[in-house]
């Protein structure tokens, strides 16, 4: 189900690089860019948004139980961007990211199989990522 959020304008910190970066923010915002997260997933997220982004910039998440996550955008086509977390994010954040959003109802009424299908994805890649602990713990022994 898509989700509302936008990105904030950060300006560069003395700390950082010389560039603005961007955060992108669950929630409808104030003044910034409107954002559509259609596939929030453990490894990143489908976006859609008019801000014009290249393969390969770098902009934070803000998510919650995970604080700030650096994304990275793999591909683009149009106003939609595939973007991949630095690091996958826990079964705990994505589910309070997902829980914590504005949600927007789907357009249209009636039953949506691509949503579905994003649903099932996300739950896979959840189960993968408890396989891939467990059998990590089971390794080490």
């Amino acid at each position: 189900m898509p989700m509302v959020a936008y990105f904030e304008e950060r300006p560069p910190a003395a700390d950082r690089r010389r560039s603005v970066r961007r955060a992108l923010r669950l929630g409808a915002g104030v003044g910034g860019e409107p954002v559509t997260i259609h596939d929030l997933s453990l490894t990143g997220a489908l976006l859609e948004t008019s801000v014009p982004m290249l393969v390969g910039a770098t902009f934070e998440v803000e998510l919650p139980q995970a604080g700030t996550v650096e994304a990275n955008v793999v591909w683009n086509g149009g106003e939609f961007y595939g973007c991949q977390f630095a690091l996958p994010i826990s079964p705990a954040a994505l589910s309070a990211a997902l829980l914590q959003a504005d949600v927007q109802p789907p357009a249209g009424a009636g039953h949506d199989p691509i949503v579905e299908l994003k649903q099932l994805n996300a739950e896979v890649e959840r189960l993968a990522w408890k396989m891939d602990n467990a059998l990590r713990r089971l390794t080490k022994k």
